[in-house]
């Protein structure tokens, strides 16, 4: 298959949602193309992740990419050095899974590359989970897991902003968290309750 046609099957792959599954490629993903070029690069998002996925394609070869946003080019020495440790020894606990650097600011980056030789779907599916793991590892390590529960906690209230604008009820709001993200109803409502208070008072923009 060509680049178009690997396009075409990794997007069905994405949007193709299986109930009752606890794989990661069978969430609700919606999948964009953000550009068309020698790369062809997939933006995937879930309502469950709180972190893109980008899909890389080329000639042979396709790339997942996460970028947690952790800059580090302007941490002291000493700071960045551990991190660099830190990152070499995950990189070796993973054998699909590379922790990079990228960009001006030396952002770390989470990437798996494959074989468009032999790519099929449950490979991509082993590939999106383990990119996954890879990233709550990294997490982990780095002990950033108040962030990390803080940038789910921004996905989920703008989720449900985003479903108050387009008129849907609050209580099919509070159905739609309990369901989706397997909450209870009180802690459903007290979500869906702090952040539209929130927006009516002007903090979410």
């Amino acid at each position: 298959m060509d680049k178009e046609e690997w396009e075409n099957k990794i997007v069905e792959w994405l949007k193709n949602v299986i109930s009752n599954s606890n794989m990661p490629l069978d969430e609700q993903w919606d999948a964009d193309i953000v550009e068309r070029d020698d790369t062809i690069l997939i933006k995937a998002s879930s309502v469950k992740q709180p972190f893109n996925v980008y899909i890389g394609i080329e000639d042979k070869f396709a790339t997942l990419y996460i970028y947690p946003g952790i800059e580090t080019a302007t941490l002291e020495s000493e700071e960045r050095l551990k991190i660099y440790r830190d990152l070499l020894i995950l990189s070796n606990r993973w054998k699909m899974v590379k922790y990079v650097l990228a960009g001006d600011e030396d952002e770390i980056v989470i990437k798996t590359d494959l074989d468009l030789a032999t790519l099929g779907k449950e490979e991509f599916n082993d590939a999106l989970t383990v990119t996954l793991l890879a990233l709550n590892d990294l997490v982990k390590k780095l002990g950033l897991e108040d962030a990390y529960t803080e940038a789910q906690l921004i996905h989920v209230m703008e989720i449900i902003k985003k479903k108050e604008e387009e008129g849907v009820a609050k209580k099919d709001i509070v159905e739609y968290l309990m369901k989706t993200f397997g909450v209870s109803e009180d802690i459903a409502k007290e979500i869906v309750d702090k952040t539209l208070e929130e927006e009516d008072l002007g903090y979410i923009r």
